[in-house]
């Protein structure tokens, strides 16, 4: 009876271990998304993806929208948006967790990742799909500059 009690246990804990490792796979690979609510100032900067475009956020309320790719209803990549136009914050500027521009249709962003490495995301084509396009801010560069020229 001990013995099939020692089976049991090891196989338990070789479950547990398991578990363990691919929450820390998952973890190290990003597929866990963190929720995080951002101020102001720590939006304001240049946001881009892999192919996914570019978003210049200025301290100003303004954006700038390069090559931003736009998904149809499918999650189907169809075509990229450019512009530029205003953007805000929900649920306000102290506390937000999510960002909104006028350019380029689509649904809001939502912030994640950490606050040294933000990220943010939002759903594209139908959302019970899970399909999401995914930018982070460009680390280097100064937070809220407003270009000139």
């Amino acid at each position: 009876m001990s013995e099939e009690r020692g089976r049991v246990a090891a196989v338990r804990l070789r479950g547990v271990v398991s578990a363990g490792a691919v929450a820390v796979l998952m973890l190290a690979t990003g597929c866990v998304w963190q929720q995080q609510t951002l101020a102001r100032t720590d939006v304001a900067g240049t946001w881009s993806g892999d192919g996914e475009g570019t978003l210049r956020v200025n301290a100003d309320g303004t954006v700038v929208v390069t090559n931003l790719a736009v998904y149809g209803s499918d999650g189907d990549r169809v075509s990229e948006c450019s512009g530029t136009g205003e953007w805000g914050l929900y649920p306000d500027d102290k506390a937000a967790e999510q960002l909104w521009t006028d350019v380029c249709d689509g649904n809001p962003w939502t912030f994640g990742g950490s606050k040294e490495h933000p990220k943010m995301r939002r759903s594209v084509g139908d959302p019970d799909d899970g399909n999401f396009q995914t930018l982070s801010r460009e680390e280097g560069k100064p937070r809220g500059a407003v270009p000139t020229g």
